[in-house]
């Protein structure tokens, strides 16, 4: 890439960009470092070039707040349910998630003040529970 430092021509040798962080909504950001002292001078048409070169790169699909699939009525899908909700969903009553809990066989959210069942936790207690008929 041909650049001017103080007026006079030099050539900057490696220029890393990619993806080095994310920001405090989960997304990954792409990002240029260039690490130069003193007066940095870039043809416009080698900035064309390096700004495509970075936006035409082949990077990896990040899973973030904006691309996740919204379910009926345009919300994101649960990913935990109350108590009240689990026994519904389990279709057993309120008293026996709360024994299950009890007993550590069904585990909730230490984070909250409400018990919270995540639905990963649902299913794994279906899947460990059941018996097998084969």
């Amino acid at each position: 890439m041909d650049a001017f430092l103080d007026n006079q021509p030099f050539s900057i040798v490696a220029c890393d960009f990619g993806i080095h962080s994310a920001n405090m909504n989960g997304e990954s950001q792409q990002t240029l470092n260039i690490a130069i002292t003193g007066t940095l001078t870039i043809s416009s048409e080698e900035l064309e070039k390096l700004f495509s070169r970075m936006t035409t790169s082949s990077l990896p699909a990040v899973e973030g707040p904006s691309n996740k699939k919204l379910v009926d009525g345009g919300k994101l899908p649960r990913l935990a349910f109350s108590m009240k909700e689990t026994a519904e969903i389990l279709g057993i009553s309120y008293q026996t998630v709360w024994r299950l809990i009890q007993r550590g066989l069904l585990r909730s959210s230490l984070a909250l003040r409400c018990k919270m069942i995540s639905k990963a936790e649902i299913e794994r207690f279906l899947r460990e529970t059941s018996k097998s008929l084969y």
